[in-house]
Order: structure tokens, then sequence, then C-alpha cells
């Protein structure tokens, strides 16, 4: 005979699986000097990709973040060149623990003066191993 489970063992179970990373996009330019959505919630091992949609963009982390990037046509340090272009560029950063729990401002180099801005939070996800009822 087969026996089921409950479904309180059953959502257990799910929950204490492992956490899937998702990747977020963000749109650079386009439609004026925006980020969008030019906030968003993110979980450590997240990644985030910039998306250029038209126009003399980059994406660079604020002074002090706590994860720093510069990319355009890829990112600086990691074989691409973060400078501002005009090109139909994409590039995509890996949330790390060291910006667990914390906010990573971001903006275009070229226009940050005009508003052009976004943030990060970002969140240490939780991992149950597991789980007992005694």
């Amino acid at each position: 005979m087969r026996k089921s489970a409950s479904l309180p063992t059953l959502i257990l179970a799910l929950a204490a699986g492992p956490a899937s990373a998702i990747d977020h996009t963000v749109h650079v330019g386009g439609a004026g000097l925006v980020f969008t959505p030019s906030s968003i919630d993110v979980l450590v091992g997240d990644t985030v990709t910039f998306v250029n949609d038209g126009g003399f963009h980059n994406v660079a982390s604020d002074a002090g973040a706590p994860l720093a990037f510069r990319c355009a046509n890829g990112c600086d340090g990691a074989g691409g060149n973060g400078d501002v272009s005009n090109a139909g560029w994409s590039a995509t950063i890996t949330i790390t623990q060291a910006a667990a729990h914390g906010s990573i401002g971001y903006h275009c180099d070229a226009h940050q003066g005009s508003g052009m801005v976004g943030t990060i939070q970002v969140t240490n996800p939780v991992d149950l191993q597991s789980y007992s009822i005694d």
C-alpha cells in the first residue's frame, strides 16, 4: 500500500528545497533617461541583466555601494568595457553575499545629473536544511 504525504509535510518539503537564482532585467534608456524598473528587490545569488534599449548609456554602481560594477559592453574587470555606449549592449551582474541586506545605488555616468538612477535592494535568502516535528 502506498502512503501519501500530508499537506503540511508536502509544504515543508517544498519550502526546504534549494532556492533558485532569478535573473532580473532592467531596461536602460529607450523611452528616455530612465532605468525600467528603477528599483528592484533581489536575493543574494540572483543576477541582474541591464539591457540598453537605445541611447548613449552605461550602468555604474554608486561610490561606496556594497557591490561595485561599471557595465555597458560587458563590465570593467570582467573582460568588458563599461564606458558609455550607443551600442545595443547587455551586461549581467551577480548579487554576492557582500551585498546582503544592503542597497546598491546605480546610475548612468552620462545622465546621473538628469536623474538616471536606480536602486537594487538585496536580502539574503533563507535556506531551510531540515525540519522535524517531535
